[in-house]
């Protein structure tokens, strides 16, 4: 039986689409750049300074620093803390926690935030481990790296583990890992009706238990 259950977080667990395209707008505004992609949930993903770089269409390092010092100082004082969690997620994380299941978080989010959000929800004492982008420098460059050092860190054999997240490069990740993974269909990403999504927490609490 799959007894570990590995979360993304943005699109995943909590909607955290509204508050960091605020907090992108800002940024272009301080800069007095125009964004030269779609400021929507397509940039929700990726880490921070990718994301930085494909909206101002510039690589310049100097800026890019100076664009990420903005969005940092205004998104972990104040933005991220207005970020809700998905209807029913909660719920099905005490559940899980009360069956016995170990949960997870691996996400491409800094971790002072997602930390920030874990406590404003209320939910410290759900994860056993929280894995940001930014939580162990140098040691993983992407989120197929940040699974593989959970996963060893943990103890945790890839057949034991689960990967729940909202988009392909989370199947992808996991996928690298040697680790099952499930789609769900109320994030930021896109799945073919025959990759069957998940299409709310109480399903995935359901499947998670008759697995």
């Amino acid at each position: 039986m799959k007894r570990h259950v590995l979360f993304d977080f943005d699109g995943t667990l909590v909607d955290s689409a509204p508050a960091i395209l605020a907090c992108f707008a800002r940024v272009l505004k301080v800069h007095d750049l125009q964004a030269m992609t779609p400021v929507d949930a397509s940039l929700i993903g990726p880490p921070l300074r990718q994301t930085l770089a494909l909206l101002s269409g510039r690589n310049d390092g100097a800026l890019l620093d100076a664009m990420s010092a903005t969005f940092k100082d205004v998104y972990d004082s104040e933005a991220c803390l207005e970020t809700p969690a998905y209807a029913g997620c909660q719920a099905a994380l005490e559940q899980l926690r009360e069956q016995g299941f170990s949960l997870s978080i691996a996400t491409n989010k800094r971790l002072l935030p997602t930390q920030r959000i874990i406590a404003a929800l209320g939910w410290q004492g759900l994860f056993d481990e929280v894995f940001a982008s930014d939580s162990y420098p140098g040691r993983y460059t992407d989120k197929a790296g940040m699974i593989a050092a959970l996963l060893e860190d943990g103890g945790i054999a890839a057949q034991s583990a689960i990967y729940i997240g909202d988009t392909v490069a989370d199947g992808r990740a996991a996928a690298a890992n040697g680790v099952e993974f499930w789609p769900v269909a109320w994030g930021y990403g896109h799945f073919a009706h025959h990759e069957q999504p998940l299409h709310s927490p109480q399903q995935l609490l359901e499947c998670l238990v008759h697995a």
